[in-house]
């Protein structure tokens, strides 16, 4: 009784002021990740001018930061466990300014590439030690939950800042200055984190898993090489057939030797616990329905509608605005009602925002700002309470692993969701075009060529604002080129219908699952 009436005390105790400030000096560090994201994407075509760049060479800026991201995080919680998170945390946002000023002044492509690899490894660091400071500075569960709702508003405001602000700085200063914006906001959260976050470490000294991070590595490099490149490179080419075969090679050597490790980087066997294996499942599809979804309507508002980037980044805002205003209420609410209440809202509003948009992006475009602002809305219910749902079955001090298990599904989830999303529509632009096509181009070798062309331009690499019909096509006739694209726009819509028609159906199996799974008196 003694105990229970302790905790009860212990989980109504105002907040000190340090834990306010720890939620935002951590909240500040993800922020610059993601809008450093969205802000350079959206210059990316200026970006492609300037270096003289190819499809190919444009796509290895952005792979070459998320391959970076992908492959640090584990490591990044292993090292913020054992040495340190605060100090982890400082270093990578310091990094990650350095690195932004060298991506914004270099006028080499290689420094450039180099960078955003460097870029891509901090905001993997920053990422982890972040989470796993605000778990660590609320050990009770249902401070935990209300702390990662306002933890996730604070850093959501990247997304809502983002393509609207790369949009002005791109059409009316310079590309540059993109790269330039978080070095204020990185400032700050180091002056933050320094007066207020308290160091927090693994009491327990754990072997370092040398061999187990180096297969973490290679099966995490070559998953985001695959996805990213199989399309340029063909799915069937030699290159992608071999990396292939390394991610399915280290990810069964890699299960192995985790199961077997006495002092594992990640440890599989928290999967047991039906609470942590929720929370990670809904995070990767959370991820890869709406990520995905946010590059098909970013084609579909540049390429199709012929959106400038301001006006294609003001169009996405309200989503992003949705996601700042309901992480908190999602957090608020788990922390009193459990996580079971907000995630089932959630799932159901991303069901219902994919819905919308199917039916809606033929015909309206303030159709699609409302299912994408429902998306928003939803995945911003979903993500603080199961993230506390997965973090709450761990002990505090493997705050780090279980951070970097957490963050590595939004990874992986985001860039599946761009892969398989993106490659629906590219597939089915690729079976329908030619058909579509056959009554203006007679000529079947004709036809063939700007097929190719339009289908090479449908591709699903994983950023915005240079792919889709809108772009230029070549044919003798000009007087036909209108007709060619309005066609290939059709065809292009319908495949956007296939393909997040294909996504409400998987996020209508996890609301399922869900619901099946969820027990309120374990979910507390």
């Amino acid at each position: 009784m003694g105990a229970g009436a302790d905790t009860a005390t212990s989980e109504n105790r105002s907040w000190t002021r340090a834990q306010k400030w720890t939620i935002v000096a951590a909240g500040l560090g993800v922020f610059i990740t993601l809008h450093d994201v969205l802000v350079a994407n959206v210059a990316l075509p200026r970006i492609q001018a300037f270096y003289g760049l190819g499809e190919s060479g444009l796509q290895w800026i952005v792979a070459s930061y998320s391959m970076g991201m992908a492959i640090a995080i584990m490591p990044a919680a292993t090292v913020a466990d054992r040495f340190g998170r605060r100090r982890l945390y400082l270093s990578a946002v310091v990094v990650f300014i350095v690195a932004s000023v060298i991506s914004g002044v270099t006028s080499t492509f290689a420094v450039m590439l180099v960078a955003r690899g460097v870029q891509g490894v901090a905001s993997a660091v920053i990422t982890v030690s972040a989470l796993a400071l605000v778990s660590a500075t609320f050990p009770h569960k249902r401070q935990r939950f209300f702390a990662l709702g306002l933890f996730a508003a604070v850093a959501d405001v990247g997304l809502a800042l983002g393509p609207p602000l790369g949009g002005i700085l791109t059409e009316t200063a310079s590309w540059r200055l993109v790269f330039f914006v978080n070095v204020p906001v990185a400032v700050l959260a180091v002056g933050l984190t320094l007066r207020y976050v308290a160091e927090s470490r693994e009491s327990t000294r754990r072997v370092v898993d040398l061999p187990g991070q180096l297969l973490f590595v290679i099966t995490v490099g070559a998953f985001t090489f695959t996805v990213i490149d199989g399309h340029d490179l063909g799915w069937g080419s030699p290159t992608i057939l071999a990396t292939f075969v390394a991610f399915a090679v280290g990810l069964a050597a890699f299960i192995v030797r985790e199961l077997r490790s006495r002092s594992p980087m990640m440890d599989l066997r928290l999967f047991a616990s039906r609470a942590y294996r929720l929370g990670n499942m809904a995070i990767f599809f959370g991820m890869f329905t709406v990520y995905g979804a946010l590059l098909i309507v970013t084609q579909y508002f540049q390429n199709v509608r012929l959106y400038s980037p301001i006006e294609a980044g003001l169009l996405i805002l309200p989503s992003s605005l949705a996601s700042v205003a309901f992480s908190p209420v999602a957090g608020f609410i788990a922390a009193r009602r459990g996580a079971r209440l907000p995630a089932l809202a959630g799932q159901v509003l991303l069901v219902v925002g994919l819905a919308v948009m199917v039916v809606g992006v033929a015909h309206s475009v303030v159709a699609v700002v409302l299912g994408f602002l429902l998306l928003g809305a939803g995945l911003s219910l979903i993500i603080p309470p199961v993230q506390g749902l997965a973090l709450n079955s761990v002990p505090v001090e493997r705050a780090g692993m279980a951070s970097g298990i957490v963050a590595t599904q939004r990874g992986l989830g985001s860039t599946a969701g761009y892969a398989v999303l993106g490659t629906i529509v590219s597939v089915w632009v690729g079976i329908a075009l030619d058909g579509d096509l056959s009554r203006t181009i007679p000529d079947r070798d004709e036809r063939a060529a700007v097929v190719e062309q339009i289908v090479d331009d449908t591709n699903p690499n994983a950023f915005e604002a240079v792919v889709g019909p809108g772009r230029p096509v070549d044919h003798p006739e000009s007087d036909q080129v209108t007709t060619i694209r309005t066609v290939a726009d059709r065809t292009f819509v319908r495949g956007m219908q296939l393909s997040l028609g294909f996504a409400a159906l998987v996020a209508l199996i996890i609301l399922v699952i869900l619901i099946r799974s969820f027990r309120d008196s374990q979910d507390q």
